[in-house]
């Protein structure tokens, strides 16, 4: 739950004007991985991370449908969530960079201090890298650059 916090923070930081369908989708916007359970994750892999980011959107335009959601909040959701791994447009950056900032806050501990022992240095050092790198503001590559570079360095650990 924390990084699902954080990212409603980091999103509301970054775009002044944050509405409701931020918000949702910045709270939902991995609800994929929590429906099918952690499995051995292709970190960098374009087709693996798209399909995670397109599958997170279906199963939350689905719930909002279920709910009687404004069909407008849903295709903003969707178009959120949907390009929150690669970004795209103000809004999508946005929640990329979001995600990113929250997971150098709230996840990367876990991929460092237990990912690696399982997964290898290599891995997680890629996705590390893949998560600081996408970030597509240098003001917010700011906030996550002190959490990144500390996790790097308590990586080499596992080399």
């Amino acid at each position: 739950m924390p990084h699902f916090e954080r990212t409603v923070f980091w999103i509301k930081h970054f775009l002044p004007n944050t509405n409701e369908a931020h918000k949702i989708a910045a709270y939902s916007h991995d609800i994929e991985r929590g429906l099918n359970g952690e499995k051995d994750r292709d970190y960098t892999n374009r087709n693996f991370i798209d399909a995670h980011q397109k599958k997170s959107a279906q199963i939350m335009a689905d719930f909002l449908k279920n709910q009687s959601a404004d069909k407008n909040l849903i295709n903003i959701v969707i178009s959120l969530i949907g390009n929150h791994e690669f970004g795209g447009d103000e809004e999508q950056n946005a929640l990329m960079d979001a995600d990113s900032v929250s997971f150098f806050e709230t996840n990367a501990e876990m991929f460092v201090n237990k990912r690696a022992k399982i997964e290898g240095y290599k891995k997680v050092k890629e996705k590390l890298d893949w998560m600081f790198s996408r970030i597509s503001s240098e003001e917010h590559k700011k906030f996550a650059r002190k959490n990144y570079e500390k996790w790097i360095k308590a990586l080499d650990n596992y080399k």
